[in-house]
Order: structure tokens, then C-alpha cells, then sequence
């Protein structure tokens, strides 16, 4: 298909061989997009925003537009913004993903799918966290999902309006397209992790008590909030749209504590 001219930067927290991210990447170019991959070389889930203050960071290139970086997804970002792309066009959006699992709920506070998007938003560049959900035997749809959002939601995000300071998030449902109700716009639910924490007797520790312990961070989500909201939509076979703002304050808040502090 002849080329659109429309750049996309592409990033995501499950590393640049990640199969989303390539599934996602054949599709964009199929449908005439100019993707330009920046992304970590190996996993960096649940990275959030951090940043590799401590150490140098490295750029490989892999292949014609695409670039490994060690380092997190917002290293990432920055990086191809303020480097690789830095003598080249804005692009037209960026987009995270798709994400080997879901970003529901306060999930998205964690993720580094989620973080590359904010980066991009916080230096003017429309984005998107993308993430898909497998099925009970562990199967992703990833073709049969980046040829949707390629087709059919990216047309539609590109006439978005996005103000600076917020992204949109997608959660795509363990479904092949076909089966697909449609897509929601909804707010993100509410969750946290029922018995997070594992302890296991370390295979080392010679009959050491307190120290020879190991943990490890588990849990399944526990939802609190779900009606009407992310959770819901997906569980409901749509594809759950958010938009996330970046802005923190908590409004309501500010009284009270003037009240005290005045």
C-alpha cells in the first residue's frame, strides 16, 4: 500500500521483540503508516515512569526504523523524541503497545505501556497506551487486533483533539474481532491486589531465620469499582477507551488543608 506520510512512534514495556508490538508495527505499515519502533530491549513491565538516571544509555538499531534502547519506556520516549527523531517531523501520534496483558483500573499507575504514553502527551505528542487481554487458555489475538486498531481506531484517534496533559487508554477484550461489541468510552475502575506479598524459605540461606526469606510481589486484582467503568466494558466484550489525565491534584482537598495552614 502506497505510504500516508503520516509518522507513528512506537514504543512498549514488553521489549522490542515483544508480539504486539511487531503485530502492531506490520499492520501500521500494511495500512500505509510510517512506523518509527523505539523500545527497550528486554521486558520492563511494571516500570512506570522511572528513568535510568544511574547508568549511560544505549541506542541499537535493529532494522530500518527501529531502535532498542537499554533502558525503560520513558527513556524511551525520551530518546526518540529528543534524539533519534530530533532533525525529523513531529509524528502524527504516538502509540504504546499492544501490551501482553491488561492496563484496567489502577493498573495504569503501575504500567510502563502507560508511562511511555504519558512521556509522549507531556512533550505534545498525541498518545496511546494500548493494551490486550488473553483468553482462558492464554491465547493473545494479536494479528486480528492490530489490524482493528489500524483500520479502524487509529483513523478516528488521528481527528482527536488530545489536550497536552492527558493520553488515551485501550484495553482490548480476549476476543477475536469478530466477536467484538464495539468500543466504550469509560472511566477507569477501581482496584487493588488481594495477599500481594509471597514468602519463601531462600534455597540458600544454610538454616538462617529473619534473613533467609525471599519475596515475592503476586496477588490477583481486586476490583472495587467495575460498574460502568473499564472493567466492565472489557468483561462485556467492548474495547474499553479512557482518556487519562495527568493532573493529580486533588481538588477538593485543597480547602481543608488551607483551612489548616492558614
Amino acid at each position: 500500500m502506497k505510504r500516508n506520510g503520516r509518522t507513528i512512534l512506537l514504543t512498549n514495556d514488553d521489549g522490542i521483540f515483544a508480539e504486539g508490538l511487531q503485530a502492531l508495527r506490520r499492520a501500521l505499515i500494511k495500512n500505509g503508516y510510517v512506523p518509527v519502533v523505539v523500545a527497550p530491549d528486554r521486558g520492563a513491565s511494571g516500570a512506570s515512569r522511572s528513568l535510568s538516571l544511574n547508568k549511560p544509555l544505549m541506542i541499537r538499531r535493529i532494522d530500518r526504523d527501529q531502535y532498542a534502547v537499554e533502558g525503560t519506556p520513558t527513556d524511551c520516549v525520551m530518546l526518540a523524541i529528543f534524539e533519534i527523531l530530533r532533525n525529523k517531523p513531529k509524528p502524527a501520534i504516538l502509540l504504546s503497545g499492544i501490551n501482553h496483558g491488561q492496563n484496567l483500573a489502577d493498573d495504569v499507575t503501575y504500567s510502563g505501556t502507560c508511562a511511555a504514553a504519558a512521556e509522549g502527551c507531556m512533550e505534545g505528542i498525541r498518545s496511546v497506551a494500548i493494551s490486550a487481554i488473553p483468553d482462558r487458555r492464554h491465547r493473545f489475538y494479536f494479528d486480528d487486533h492490530a489490524e482493528f486498531l489500524a483500520e479502524s481506531i487509529l483513523p478516528k484517534l488521528l481527528k482527536i483533539s488530545v489536550p497536552r496533559w492527558s493520553f488515551i487508554n485501550i484495553n482490548l477484550p480476549p476476543l477475536p474481532i469478530r466477536d467484538i461489541r464495539g468500543v466504550r468510552t469509560v472511566p477507569l475502575g477501581r482496584s487493588t491486589y488481594a495477599d500481594p506479598i509471597a514468602r519463601q524459605k531462600h534455597p540458600k540461606s544454610l538454616g538462617r531465620n529473619k534473613e533467609g526469606w525471599i519475596y515475592w510481589i503476586v496477588g490477583a486484582p481486586k476490583w472495587i469499582k467495575k460498574r460502568g467503568t473499564d472493567l466492565e466494558a472489557v468483561d462485556r466484550g467492548y474495547v474499553a477507551l479512557t482518556p487519562v489525565r495527568l493532573d493529580l491534584t486533588d481538588r477538593k482537598m485543597i480547602p481543608r488543608c488551607r483551612r489548616l495552614f492558614s
